[in-house]
Order: C-alpha cells, then structure tokens, then sequence
C-alpha cells in the first residue's frame, strides 16, 4: 500500500474490540478523501491484540487504507505514536513524514467529517501548527480538551475549585471556556490531534520520556516554543469513552499510577525548573485538602481518585520520592 498524505494514527493497547469500532467510524470518511491512510500501533498489548485486529481490519476489509503494526512492548504513548511515524517514514519513497498526522485515542468514534474539518483548517491557517477538535461523552456532553498550560497558579487554583477565586483567577484556569468557534489554545487533547509535518521537522517527535500523560502537554509546549499555534476547531468532534486501555475514568476513578505522577514532574520541572516545581507541589498540598473541606460544606460531589492527597506527597516525597532525583527525571 502506497503511503498516503495523511496519516491517521491509533495506539491500541488491549482495547482491541474499541480499536475495531473506531477504524470502522474512520473508515468511510477515509475512503471518500482518497489521500489519507490509517496506522493502527498495538502496544505490546500482549494480550493477543494484535491477532484480533489482523482478523477484525481484515473483516471490515481495511486492507486499502489501513495498515496493522505491532510492537513486541509497551514504551507509552508517545512511543507507540513515535512508532508508527518511523514506520510511514520508513515506508515512504523519499523519507518524508506525513504531511498531516491525526492523532485519534482508540476509545473514540469519530463524527462524520472530523478528518476533513480539521484538513481544511489546517490548510486555510498556515500559522496553525497543530488543531485538535471537540471530545464528546456518550451522553453528548463536551469533555474539555483545550487547555493552558499547567503553572504553579493553575495547582492551587484548581485543586481548591472555589468558584469566586476560579471567577476572579479564570487566567490561570487549565481548562479554556467552551465556544463554538475555532479559537487558540496553548495545548489540545492528544486524542483527537491533527499535526503539521513542519512542526515534527522543527521540535522533533514526541518525547518518549513520558509514558502516558502529559506527552501531548509538552509537545505543544516545545511547538509554541518554535513559534506555532495551536487551536481547538469544535466543528471536528469525536465520541471520547475515555480510560478505557488505563482504567481511569471521571465515573469511577481509580488510584492514580505513579507514572501520572512522573510525567507531571517531567513536565513542571522541563517547563518551570526545580524551585516553582516545589511551589507548585506544596501549593497542591494545601490546596487539594481545602478544596475537598469546600466542596463537602457545599454539597458538591468531587471525583477525586482514592488516596490523592497521600499518593501525591508519597510519590514525590516519600521514600525514593520523584522530586529527589530532578536530572533523571528531566534526561
């Protein structure tokens, strides 16, 4: 199969039947387009994954557009996406990456024209380096996934998530207000991204460092850092079911991993060094106990994984604390 301008990319990992559902949602839009190919990247699922996408892209008959890669082991998400970049690179005649690559969480079913709404943005807007679409729930409602970057600020302001504050501090807000026009924002949920190849060629893939969490964070970090912008376009929307592969949903959050906690230092100390990321922690500290005692005299339910407050303080200063050990973190 001919590689294709467009590359639309789905790291699986032991969500084999949603992966399925999802290339069937993408299948007739990239057909139509006729310049656009699907990489599917089984993550070292190890859990027979990758057998029953071969037999599943094969049932849906995909063989023209979609391609199955599987990896022998789970580097993370920015490796899997790493993974299928080198692959397309590989594959094509002159070793160029994909002119667009579209980033879509195997969880999700894209809304007819997603692709080609974010095409033709992309297209019309050469400073746009990188554009990502609206993430639904099931029920309709709109999962945010255009954001600020995360600042000392943003951790007290949003773990306390006392309204007045969050009224008269709303700049320091992660989450940017909902509109129904393309608008800029400072970074975009990877699971529903569309890239420019110009913006791989100036800041590189993605860093391999994180393993899940954070990774698209700070690809938009180092690409505003080149000089591109980043947009939210809601006319290209995706259904988001979310923590399907990592079991880590708003209805029933579990324990955060420590690797959640070690792509956000990798984050904050990249970004802000090793003293605001200090800040930052003890602001959270104080924070967070604040904003459950707020929320419980108001009656508003919070959905707060179990243990936060002491995994955070355990994992960062605990014994063989993250924060201990600042350079590993950051090489």
């Amino acid at each position: 199969m001919p590689v294709a301008p467009i590359l639309v990319l789905i790291v699986n990992y032991r969500t084999a039947a949603l992966t399925l559902q999802a290339v069937e949602a993408l299948l007739p839009e990239v057909r139509a387009r006729g310049d656009a190919e699907i990489c599917v990247v089984d993550n070292g699922s190890g859990d027979g994954s990758a057998g029953q996408l071969a037999a599943g892209l094969a049932g849906l008959g995909a063989g023209d557009c979609c391609r199955l890669l599987a990896l022998p082991d789970n580097g993370g998400f920015a490796a899997g996406n790493n993974a299928g970049l080198l692959d397309y690179r590989e594959r094509a005649t002159d070793g160029a990456l994909p002119r667009l690559t579209w980033l879509v969480n195997p969880d999700t079913i894209a809304q007819p024209g997603a692709l080609t709404t974010l095409v033709g943005f992309l297209d019309s807007h050469p400073r746009a380096g990188i554009a990502g679409g609206r993430c639904l729930r099931p029920d309709g409602s709109i999962r945010h996934s255009a954001f600020r970057f995360h600042s000392p600020a943003s951790e007290f302001l949003c773990e306390l998530d006392f309204g007045p504050l969050r009224k008269r501090m709303s700049g320091f807000d992660v989450a940017l207000p909902l509109s129904d026009e393309p608008f800029r924002a400072e970074w975009l949920s990877g699971s529903n991204l569309m890239i420019r190849d110009a913006v791989f060629h100036a800041v590189g893939l993605f860093d391999s460092g994180y393993f899940l969490y954070f990774e698209e964070t700070d690809f938009c970090a180092r690409a505003a850092d080149a000089g591109f912008e980043a947009w939210h376009v809601p006319d290209s929307a995706i259904v988001h079911l979310g923590g399907q592969a990592t079991g880590f949903t708003e209805a029933r959050p579990k324990r955060r991993p420590r690797y959640w906690f070690a792509s956000r230092a990798r984050f904050f100390l990249r970004r802000h060094g090793v003293a605001r990321t200090h800040l930052a922690n003890l602001l959270w500290l104080v924070a967070h106990p604040l904003g459950c005692l707020i929320a419980a005299v108001r009656g508003r339910p919070r959905h707060d994984p179990p243990q936060l407050w002491l995994d955070f303080l355990t994992h960062y200063y605990g014994p063989d604390g993250l924060m201990y050990r600042p350079r590993r973190m950051t090489a």
